[in-house]
């Protein structure tokens, strides 16, 4: 037997046993690196699949801030013939993961020197040449992780690229973008896109986007999807990352800046811009090489880590749902209903439509886009959380002024759980939809948005028994736990036969910090990992347990913020529901948190901070 202990920073020391007819074994003992940067490399561009150039991020402390794009890391590129630096970019990177050497495990630590470059030229070609040297020794592009302590660089992991992107159009070399920034705001959706801007006033304006022109505008609301869909890529002055806009680009795969504040009268339609939702800045001119991000690329589930926390994803779009469903997940945790709606009601305001006698037109379509995303998840769960759109978002539909009230704060007014109760007609409509789609695939089930109080959810389940999907066999009933009030009630609410309830992140932060989401001036104030914010999800997690039913998170910050995922786990919650292009990294994250958690209780130690 072979037994080898090796370090690049030390002398190799070898022992060789070897027993009569048995064959060589041998096991390898390498020190731990007490990492100072670290990051990954690809030797193929995995956005435009040039394999001509090595593309290297990184970030200080451990890696699982670049992997779980908790910060925004530094970004090079380097071209592979002779380790010219093409692209040099700093990063954002607010805090590091580094070791506790005082009582083991890791720590966080906050940063203040936030413009300093991680890696010297030096470092940036010492990594090129590791991952060059990986590709020619596996003979294929290599994804490969990497550490620095000290001044070594260490190969840490490498695993073939299994997806690459078109080739780009340009010619590599090409020169880089140096254009003025023009305006900036919150980095909502990553990637990079250039095109002519079209500043809109509102969606009835839509149809004068070209396909491949940047929307510019205000704000955006559900009836703004046909024309988002258009866009190569989205700007506004108004929202946070949770807001509508936002959570539109990023399920399309759109670049998309937010609560830009002025990119309306900053930008002027007919102006070439290169919008680049990594860093949420808007460039002047076009990229010589243009980068779009579009829809991430199916992972084969067979390779993604196998979790017993559920890992489910938020949707919305009919036409994507195929794509989604061959990505490793298991069902979708938050259907949102609203732009389904839109789609169904032709742009109207659901009291014209039914004053139109149309009710049977609207079951159709809605039955019809629900269809396709059943049949494309079937056996797997799909939640459909019904309309929860606000009084000034029905507004902005044809015909919505005569219909809805105008109120000083629609975020906290007229939707959701009581709106139902005070306007059945249409919850009705939604009912016999989905009563019609379970008769063929029964994976679907109800979540209900907004729920204040017992009464009211109590009101909106008897107009549930009296549909015909109340007499559906195996039908979950959800509540979304957005409003505070969900701690007290919860256990009422499983008394009446609620099985299930999802943790609307968003919207419960806003109202636990009095702090409205969409607000670009209050961005640094919304944190879902506050302290009052975690105690309340803890608390609704074990009242679920307790009473042995199903507890789930969708939300922004699992898909950012690896801490907050393992938070989760540790909890006990059921599942995480994440957007499309967070799957892969979340599943990651949850797999290493429950590898932790049996870790911790195997050593009966206590939780590494």
């Amino acid at each position: 037997m072979l037994a080898s202990l090796f370090s690049p920073r030390a002398e190799t020391y070898r022992a060789e046993r070897k027993f009569d007819g048995a064959p060589a074994m041998a096991v390898v003992v390498q020190v731990m690196v007490d990492v100072r940067r670290s990051g990954v490399a690809f030797t193929a561009d995995p956005a435009t699949g040039d394999t001509d150039r090595v593309v290297i991020e990184g970030a200080r402390g451990q890696g699982e801030v670049v992997v779980s794009g908790a910060v925004e890391p530094d970004h090079y590129v380097v071209a592979k013939d002779d380790l010219r630096i093409l692209l040099a970019h700093t990063g954002n990177q607010r805090f590091e993961i580094v070791r506790d050497t005082a009582g083991g495990g890791d720590k966080t630590v906050e940063l203040t020197d936030l413009n300093e470059r991680v890696l010297s030229d030096g470092d940036v070609r010492g990594i090129a040449r590791l991952a060059i040297a990986a590709e020619k020794h596996y003979g294929r592009p290599q994804d490969v992780e990497w550490a620095i302590d000290g001044g070594q660089i260490w190969l840490v992991q490498a695993r073939p690229i299994t997806t690459l992107g078109p080739a780009a159009a340009t010619a590599p070399g090409a020169p880089l973008h140096t254009g003025a920034v023009l305006a900036s705001g919150l980095p909502a959706s990553p990637g990079t896109a250039t095109g002519t801007v079209r500043v809109l006033a509102g969606p009835e304006e839509g149809h004068l986007l070209r396909d491949g022109e940047i929307l510019v505008a205000e704000r955006t609301t559900p009836d703004w999807v046909p024309t988002i869909r258009r866009a190569v890529a989205l700007v506004t002055d108004s929202g946070g990352v949770t807001c509508h806009a936002a959570i539109v680009a990023r399920e399309l795969g759109v670049p998309c800046v937010v609560g830009t504040r002025t990119a309306t009268t900053d930008l002027h339609s007919g102006q070439v811009v290169t919008v680049d939702g990594g860093s949420g800045r808007i460039l002047e001119g076009a990229l010589a090489q243009p980068v779009h991000v579009s829809e991430p690329a199916p992972v084969a589930s067979a390779l993604a880590p196998t979790t017993a926390t559920k890992i489910y994803v938020n949707l919305a779009m009919p036409d994507l749902a195929e794509h989604v469903a061959a990505q490793p997940v298991d069902g979708v945790g938050l259907l949102r209903a609203e732009f389904l709606l839109t789609r169904a009601l032709g742009g109207y305001h659901p009291h014209e439509l039914i004053s139109r006698g149309e009710q049977r037109t609207f079951v159709d379509r809605m039955a019809d886009s629900l269809s396709k995303i059943a049949a494309a998840f079937t056996p797997r769960p799909v939640i459909y959380r019904a309309t929860d759109l606000r009084s000034n978002e029905f507004r902005a539909l044809t015909g919505g002024a005569s219909h809805e009230p105008v109120e000083d704060n629609p975020m906290i007014g007229y939707r959701g759980c009581f709106r139902y109760v005070r306007e059945p007609e249409m919850f009705r409509l939604e009912l016999a939809a989905l009563a019609r789609v379970r008769e063929r695939t029964p994976n679907v089930h109800l979540m209900i948005p907004f729920v204040r109080t017992r009464w009211e959810l109590e009101a909106c389940l008897e107009l549930v028994d009296a549909s015909p999907l109340g007499k559906a066999r195996g039908l979950h009933r959800w509540v979304m736990a957005e409003v505070p009030s969900v701690v007290h009630w919860l256990p009422e609410y499983v008394g009446l036969g609620i099985d299930g309830v999802s943790i609307g992140s968003n919207d419960l932060t806003q109202l636990m910090l009095g702090v409205d989401r969409d607000s670009q001036l209050c961005a640094d104030v919304f944190d879902e990992a506050d302290p009052a914010v975690l105690a309340a999800i803890e608390q609704i997690v074990r009242t679920a347990r307790a009473h042995g039913i199903t507890s789930s998170l969708c939300g922004q910050a699992p898909s950012t913020r690896p801490d907050f995922a393992e938070h989760l786990v540790r909890m006990g919650i059921t599942s995480i529901s994440v957007n499309p292009d967070a799957i892969e990294q979340v599943r990651t994250v949850v797999a290493a948190a429950e590898r932790r958690v049996l870790l911790d209780a195997a050593l009966d130690r206590p939780r590494a901070r």
